[in-house]
């Protein structure tokens, strides 16, 4: 039987891999797609649970999905702090 423990390595690359995803489902600037890479990962989570000979954490996918939700909430302010700064350094002639 598989433990329900996830390593501190694992967590981190859960995280870090679904919060790439976000950020570059938010350079896409379609809703459409963000839907679409938010619904995959259920899906994929989904079809993992149903084909596991074991149990399956729950916890992995709630990490995933913050992890999504944090990488789109990145590039936002990303874009925020692009826009202030152009603004901040623009000239005028």
């Amino acid at each position: 039987m598989l433990p329900l423990v996830i390593s501190g390595k694992v967590l981190k690359m859960i995280i870090l891999t679904a919060a790439a995803l976000g950020v570059s489902a938010g350079q896409t600037r379609s809703a459409a797609a963000i839907a679409l890479i938010a619904a995959l990962i259920g899906i994929t989570f989904a079809a993992a649970a149903i084909t596991s000979p074991g149990p399956v954490s729950i916890l992995a996918f709630v990490y995933a999905v913050l992890g999504f939700n944090g990488g789109l909430m990145l590039f936002v302010a990303g874009l925020y702090a692009n826009a202030r700064l152009r603004r901040a350094t623009r000239v005028s002639h």
